[in-house]
C-alpha cells in the first residue's frame, strides 16, 4: 500500500521533499481553459525525487468533449508516465454518462485508462454500471477512519481518507501497480483470470457478501493472502470468485491487477 498526496495551485511553493509520500497527484487542468501553472514545477520535483505521479482534470459544467480535448493537449508530454484522473465533484457533476464520455475520449486517444475521483456519496448515488463495465478505476474520498461503503463498485484503487494537512490517500498496491495505471494498454492485455483454483492477493482486497457486488462483508484479504476458490463467476461488469470463508459464502475479484494465479 502506498501513501499518495495530491496538491494543486493551493499549495503553490510547496517543497515535495518535505512530504512523507510514496507518490503524488497534481491538478493539471479545469474546464476548457484553466491550466494549473504549478503542475510543471511539481512534476519536476517528483521526477527529481524519483517518485511516480498522476495528473487530474477538474470537471466543470462546460462541454465534455471540449474539456477532454483541453486536458489531452496539456497531458501529452506525460502519457505513459502519469496516471490520468477525472476529478468529479462540486459544480462539475454532470452525471455518469457525461463522465464516461470524458473517460472514453481520454482512453481512446492515449490507451491509458483513467481513474475517476469522487466522494462516497456520489459513488453510490448515480448509476455507474457503464463506467464500471468499461473498467475505469475508482478513487474514492471519505474523510474517516472507516472504509468507504460502496453499493456498485467491486473495488477501488485509492481511498482519500483525510485532507489534513494535505489531501492524502491509500493506494492499494505497490509502486509497480501504481505505474501500471499510467501505462498504455495493449489490445491483448488480459484483465481477468478465467481459470484457476488458487490465487495470491497482490493488494488488500475487499471481500463481497453477494454475487451482485452490492454488499461488503467488512472483511479484507490482506496483500499476499492465498485464496482457494470454489468457482469463477462472470457478470456484465466483472469476473470474480466464489469461495467459503469464515463459514460463509463470499466473493472476491479475479482482476489481474489484484490477484495472480498460483499454478498447481
Amino acid at each position: 500500500m502506498l501513501k499518495v498526496i495530491d496538491v494543486s495551485n493551493h499549495q503553490r511553493g510547496l517543497k515535495l521533499s518535505t512530504l512523507n509520500a510514496d507518490a503524488f497527484i497534481f491538478k493539471l487542468t479545469e474546464g476548457t481553459s484553466f491550466y494549473d501553472d504549478t503542475a510543471e514545477d511539481f512534476i519536476k520535483q517528483a521526477r527529481s525525487l524519483n517518485k511516480p505521479f498522476g495528473l487530474y482534470h477538474f470537471l466543470n459544467g462546460e462541454n465534455i468533449s471540449a474539456q477532454a480535448d483541453f486536458f489531452l493537449k496539456k497531458c501529452v508530454p506525460y502519457i505513459g508516465e502519469a496516471v490520468l484522473v477525472l476529478d468529479y465533484e462540486e459544480y462539475g457533476r454532470q452525471g455518469s454518462k457525461k463522465s464516461k464520455e470524458f473517460l472514453d475520449i481520454v482512453f481512446n486517444q492515449t490507451k491509458v485508462r483513467p481513474l475517476i475521483y469522487m466522494n462516497e456519496s456520489d459513488a453510490n448515488s448515480d448509476d455507474w454500471s457503464e463506467v464500471i463495465k468499461a473498467d475505469f478505476g475508482l478513487w474514492v474520498a471519505k474523510y474517516s477512519s472507516n472504509l468507504p461503503k460502496l453499493t456498485q463498485w467491486p473495488n477501488y484503487a485509492m481511498w482519500q481518507y483525510t485532507n489534513s494537512p494535505y489531501d492524502t490517500s491509500h493506494f492499494y498496491g505497490d509502486l509497480n501497480a501504481f505505474k501500471k495505471y499510467a501505462t498504455p494498454i495493449t489490445k491483448n492485455e488480459k484483465k481477468y483470470h478465467t481459470k484457476g483454483r488458487r490465487f495470491k492477493a497482490l493488494k488488500d482486497l475487499i471481500v463481497k457478501a453477494d454475487e451482485t457486488w452490492k454488499k461488503d462483508t467488512g472483511m479484507l484479504f490482506s496483500k499476499s493472502s492465498i485464496i482457494d476458490i470454489e468457482t469463477i463467476c462472470h457478470t456484465k461488469t466483472t469476473t470474480h470468485a466464489r469461495l467459503n470463508y469464515n463459514h460463509r459464502e463470499v466473493f472476491v475479484t479475479l482482476h489481474t491487477d489484484y490477484v495472480e494465479m498460483i499454478k498447481e
